[in-house]
């Protein structure tokens, strides 16, 4: 037998051994393909054809019937259809949800619309979003379905439910700073909100709610017992209200590694199912007549997750919230019918629903940092679980189990942040050092003390009875403030990396379910790729220039930003110094009106005033001027970037070397997705509105308004 011959031969031997030792874990790999087609879908440059996507899920249907008869193939081909699925239901939702947007910057409008939720921040300030949205003299086959208003700090905001009337200036939704930055625009698209506007002095409220909104009433009552510091949380951890988290104690909370407190998850979430049954079934069994003639088991199964439905409808609904409660359903529901649930499973069941029905939850670092972190909890526990067990069996004592809890919140801190580590690190760029000692104190404190009183104070909130347990609680989350604020004071609390590649991301994300997934030790396998998807943002190059409509910042001598003058705030929020590492080191140049910057032979302008403008187009060796003003005078420059470029750019990033000068910005992609401003002039949404307008007069007014 040649070689060739006997090495696929051997391959094919040890592949299908392979799967029929991992042929139960085989279908836990359906919802990462169903995923992953998400994910491409969302990766394209421009927008596929509706034909093509759908031509490519009928091909994978007719390949899954065909192959139904053969195990092996229908495995591959169930595999195919499920990621042509994901992107051809991806493509449908964008779609179907399509409402029209705005594409420029208006005048002054007047907007009539219904508060549909008000998001109140600690320093004084609001937001306001509007749905049911009419705007004066516009048709409604172009007015949005929902607008973004900002509320300035002196307006006192309206009510949720109130209908009022508001005169502002509406702009479209911003897009992507960067090529990989946070695309703000597509956010907003699957929000369905079209157009963001400010109230800077007042608003007319036309009509007042006649219904009080739970959300409101809870916080309310929240802030008339708890002070600020502590108020903040406990809105976040009841009604999902986290934006009112004073800003220091958000940045605590995030350097000591317990931010996942501020996001109601499945800690929340399992805590008060857990102590909702406990509660049930303990009243249950002193009623004899309860306890001898009913399973007080189930009773309390059925109790605790009706209750834990309303605290998902109370507190947002967030995508790990719905994860959370996906799998209390599974484990609750199990209990009813006598059955035992598979938690692996179960996490699978609630990936494919949140993402069947919210595909666009794929992008969002909280479902990717929960679904992370409960994957490699569940795992853990399934490959050590019966050793501790028998560990357990062994020892007797107070101080050994008191000693073995440690040890377990220990483990689970740590399991949690390696897994969730490259994703803190692509989106946020740092990660926090001392989470283990953070979440020892947080997570006694959380499970003891807070969400006990919290679940206590509000259901008495209707007897008016709340007071003693918000302000147990209160005392609870101070302790937690000042133990994150502790923390967060360590030296080095917070390590900074570099941006880190998608493709990081990627081999971070499939070398983990390789590890978690699988069974035995080919698991390993996936360890040193996993470690090295971490070494990812130190093999990457930083641009040399960043350049904005107001900011050119530079790379110095000593790898350090050096900023144009009156841009250290706009640097400090665009993320820029943790790009690099930097603390906040801001040395500012370019009085007079012109920035020069020359490496490698090359030179490249920022011209901040019409002067500086002026005298970089007097340099001919000038390759490249920015100059982000009104000019419209002769350059003599080899290249010139204009207003308009910089504008539609959102930011450009320049890398130098000896070959040459490269830009990259947002505007050098070709096509077009539904969340830009490029595409369409008429929304999907707006021609199924009212299809009685013709079309001609559409076009022409849509064009007539751009120009």
């Amino acid at each position: 037998m040649t070689f060739p011959t006997d090495y696929i031969k051997r391959l094919s031997y040890w592949l299908n051994g392979f799967f029929l030792t991992q042929k139960d874990r085989i279908p836990l790999w359906l919802p990462v393909c169903f995923a992953s087609g998400i994910g491409f879908y969302f990766s394209l440059p421009t927008e596929p054809f509706l034909a093509t996507t759908l031509c490519f899920f009928i091909f994978s249907s007719f390949l899954l019937w065909d192959g139904r008869k053969n195990q092996v193939l229908s495995v591959v081909f169930l595999f195919l259809f499920l990621f042509c699925g994901g992107i051809f239901l991806t493509q449908v939702r964008s779609i179907i949800i399509s409402e029209p947007r705005i594409k420029l910057r208006t005048g002054l409008l007047t907007v009539t619309g219904t508060v549909e939720e008000v998001q109140e921040f600690s320093e004084g300030r609001s937001r306001v979003i509007l749905d049911h949205v009419s705007i004066e003299n516009y048709d409604d086959w172009k007015t949005p379905a929902k607008i973004w208003l900002n509320v300035a700090a002196t307006v006192q905001p309206p009510k949720t439910g109130d209908v009022i009337r508001v005169q502002t200036h509406l702009t479209d939704p911003f897009p992507a700073s960067s090529p990989n930055g946070f695309d703000f625009s597509r956010m907003l698209y699957f929000q369905r909100i079209g157009g963001i506007g400010f109230i800077q002095d007042s608003f007319e409220t036309l009509k007042r709610s006649e219904q009080s909104d739970i959300r409101d009433t809870i916080n309310r009552k929240i802030d008339a017992v708890m002070p600020s510091d502590t108020a903040g949380i406990a809105k976040a951890l009841v009604t999902g209200s986290s934006k009112s988290v004073p800003f220091n104690i958000v940045e605590n909370y995030r350097d000591a590694g317990i931010a996942h407190i501020l996001s109601v998850s499945g800690l929340h979430m399992s805590l008060l199912a857990g102590l909702i049954f406990i509660v049930v079934r303990t009243l249950l069994a002193l009623i004899p007549s309860v306890s001898l003639y009913h399973d007080t088991k189930k009773i309390a199964a059925l109790i605790s997750l009706a209750v834990c439905f309303c605290y998902l409808q109370i507190s947002g609904a967030s995508y790990p919230a719905q994860r959370a409660f996906i799998m209390l359903a599974f484990a609750l529901t199990a209990i009813l019918f006598n059955r035992r649930a598979l938690s692996v499973v179960s996490l699978a069941w609630a990936a494919f629903f949140i993402l069947f029905l919210f595909p666009e939850s794929l992008c969002s670092a909280g479902f990717q940092m929960s679904f992370s972190a409960v994957l490699a909890l569940i795992c853990a526990y399934e490959a050590g679980i019966g050793k501790y067990i028998k560990l357990l069996e062994k020892k007797e004592g107070f101080a050994f189990y008191l000693l073995s809890c440690v040890a377990a919140v220990a483990l689970t801190t740590l399991i949690a942040s390696t897994a969730t580590a490259p994703f803190t690190v692509y989106h946020f760029k740092r990660l926090p050092v001392y989470s283990l000692i953070g979440n020892l104190l947080s997570s006694t404190l959380t499970g003891f003390i807070i969400m006990p009183s919290l679940t206590a104070g509000t259901l008495l909130m209707a007897f008016g009875a709340e007071k003693p347990f918000l302000v147990l609680a209160s005392f609870g989350i101070s302790l937690i403030n000042k133990s994150a604020e502790f923390t967060s004071n360590l030296p080095d609390a917070v390590y900074q990396f570099p941006p880190m590649p998608f493709y990081g991301l990627m081999l971070a994300v499939f070398s983990g379910l390789w590890i978690c997934l699988w069974q035995g030790r080919v698991r390993l396998w996936g360890i040193p790729f996993f470690c090295l998807s971490l070494v990812t943002p130190f093999l990457t190059t930083l641009p040399d220039i960043y350049v904005s409509e107001n900011t050119f910042a530079f790379k110095n001598a000593a790898g350090k930003l050096v900023f144009n003058e009156g841009t250290a705030d706009r640097v400090i929020k665009q993320g820029w110094l943790e790009d690099y590492r930097q603390k906040e080191e801001i040395t500012t140049i370019c009085p007079y009106g012109l920035c020069l910057y020359e490496r490698n032979g090359f030179k490249i302008g920022y011209a901040q005033t019409k002067i500086g403008a002026y005298d970089g187009c007097q340099m001919p060796d000038t390759d490249l001027l920015f100059i982000p003003l009104s000019f419209t005078d002769t350059c003599l420059a080899k290249r010139t970037i204009t207003r308009d470029s910089v504008a539609k750019a959102g930011i450009y990033t320049i890398y130098i070397n000896d070959s040459g000068i490269r830009t990259v910005s947002v505007s050098d992609r070709k096509g077009f997705r539904p969340w830009t401003n490029s595409y369409p002039l008429m929304t999907f949404g707006s021609e199924i509105r009212n299809m009685r307008t013709p079309l001609t007069y559409r076009i022409k007014a849509t064009i007539k308004e751009h120009r």
